[in-house]
């Protein structure tokens, strides 16, 4: 085996390592004793949060700061984005399909704490 190989398979070692760490699910004692009774892992993972929370409350993923609107002026467009931020009665029916879904229950997202249960 060349010492080539030999980095590319740390690498992919690394890289599956830090996979289960982002993916990895808390687990309180009672659920260490007894593993029969344990939660099954959530429908969305930690690092998902804070976006899947962000889609509810703003309809957007990402944030749009002033530099954004600004580099969106100098490109000619408008400085909002053409999202929730602009047009308001499509995040309520998003979130209303949402809703009665039960997609945001399926996530264990509580609307009036606006935070997820797990």
């Amino acid at each position: 085996m060349m010492s080539g190989d030999a980095d590319r398979i740390k690498s992919w070692e690394r890289l599956l390592e830090a996979g289960l760490k982002v993916t990895e699910h808390k687990q309180d004692e009672e659920a260490k004793k007894y593993p029969l009774r344990k939660q099954f892992r959530p429908a969305a993972p930690d690092i998902a949060k804070a976006s899947l929370k962000r889609d509810f409350e703003v309809g957007l993923v990402y944030y749009v700061g002033d530099d954004v609107e600004q580099d969106r002026a100098l490109c000619g467009l408008e400085k909002k984005p053409p999202t929730a931020h602009t047009f308001k009665e499509a995040l309520e029916r998003k979130r209303k399909i949402l809703e009665e879904s039960g997609i945001m229950k399926e996530l264990g997202f509580d609307k009036k704490k606006g935070f997820f249960k797990y």
